[in-house]
């Protein structure tokens, strides 16, 4: 959800650029600076933001075009000692200090002729100039994540189609690790087959991880599903990852095979790298 873009629009005192930073977050959150907005001009910029980047903190900066050839360029006391005062009281109060730098613009400090003469209008055509560049870049690495968690998912895939062949030869070994254990300690004892069958039903009930390979195989299709959407799928993607892990969790709980255990790891490695992907999607 990382974006940059850059608008410009109006001509002469009315020339202004507007510049759109955008930055991964869980809700929306939308900081103005620059330019001194009617409240209503205000309202209208924020709307057009919550319409159209959903969520993820917002940074606009709008300025007028900087020209100190043309109009009175002069200096805004008021606000510079203002912002001054506040400064030297955070310092003496919690000894911290601030740069005003980064809590001032330009257009805070300097005054070039008159602040409030721009329209909506103007300020919206620069926006949407800047919000067009944002989107394109925002579609490109949507792009770039969209093919990474595919591989990704179908590496996952290919982790399940090996568990459940491994799982094809699991009642045949508990059966013979059974007969092995019991041999060892009872030597030259008939073995009740009956009672052998019964025990080793219940040990591969126990272990039996076919209900959660149905629910994985579930998942995988239907993330597959939402990654081609053309809608905003981010928390529903969020939330097949979770279940993904708590169901090969199981998995790995249920298998004691060294081969099924690597495959267990890698599935959860691949997992974490899809989630940390997905925290970009909206």
């Amino acid at each position: 959800m990382t974006g940059f873009g850059r608008g410009a629009s109006g001509k002469g005192d009315q020339a202004l650029h507007v510049m759109v930073r955008t930055y991964n977050a869980r809700f929306l959150e939308t900081k103005i600076r620059g330019l001194t907005l009617a409240p209503e001009i205000e309202a209208a910029v924020r709307d057009k933001i919550n319409k159209t980047l959903v969520r993820g903190t917002v940074h606009i900066t709008i300025e007028k075009n900087r020209d100190v050839n043309k109009g009175s360029l002069s200096f805004n006391r008021q606000r510079f000692e203002a912002v001054e005062n506040v400064l030297h009281d955070i310092q003496r109060e919690y000894g911290r200090s601030l740069d005003m730098s980064s809590l001032l613009s330009f257009e805070d400090l300097f005054l070039n002729g008159d602040e409030n003469t721009h329209h909506e209008k103007t300020i919206i055509s620069a926006l949407d100039s800047a919000l067009e560049q944002v989107h394109s870049m925002r579609t490109k690495e949507g792009k770039v994540i969209h093919d990474d968690a595919m591989q990704r998912i179908g590496i996952l895939s290919n982790h399940l189609d090996s568990i459940e062949n491994l799982t094809e030869g699991i009642v045949a070994q508990q059966k013979e690790k059974l007969h092995k254990r019991i041999a060892d300690l009872v030597d030259k004892v008939n073995i009740d087959e009956q009672r052998m069958a019964q025990e080793v039903a219940i040990l591969v009930d126990r272990s039996d991880i076919s209900e959660e390979l149905v629910r994985i195989r579930s998942h995988i299709n239907q993330f597959k599903t939402f990654l081609e959407l053309e809608e905003p799928t981010g928390k529903r993607l969020s939330f097949l990852l979770q279940e993904l892990s708590r169901e090969i969790n199981t998995v790995g709980s249920k298998s004691g095979t060294g081969d099924m255990i690597n495959i267990v790891v890698d599935f959860k490695n691949q997992l974490e790298k899809i989630r940390e992907q997905i925290q970009n999607v909206l």
